[in-house]
């Protein structure tokens, strides 16, 4: 089973140009926590890592939109085109706000 970090680099081809860091994926899901099925608080200490990887996703893709406005195409026949990694990232972006909220919750092991 994949950690929630793993997860949400699927979800934001996170080492694909523009990337992100995995600093960078633990400060999204830091941000995406919820309160867990008990009703604990991410400041919980028995909380049960949840986390709204949709929202998650759609802040990295964000991320990456913005980085890739602030590039220039070097050469004029370059397959990078930068307007349409710009475009692409928003689309992402716009994809993961429209699912809604969707929870993973890390199971930690006992005993």
């Amino acid at each position: 089973m994949d950690t929630p970090q793993e997860k949400l680099k699927k979800l934001t081809a996170w080492d694909t140009e523009p990337a992100l860091t995995e600093d960078e994926l633990d400060e999204l899901l830091l941000a995406a926590a919820l309160e867990d099925k008990a009703g604990l608080h991410p400041q919980h200490e028995d909380w049960t890592p949840t986390y709204d990887l949709n929202a998650a996703a759609a802040a990295g893709w964000l991320i990456k939109a913005g980085r890739a406005s602030s590039t220039t195409e070097t050469e004029p026949d370059s397959f990078y085109v930068t307007s349409k990694v710009f475009d692409n990232c928003c689309r992402m972006a716009k994809i993961y706000r429209s699912k809604g909220r969707i929870s993973l919750s890390v199971v930690r092991p006992t005993g």
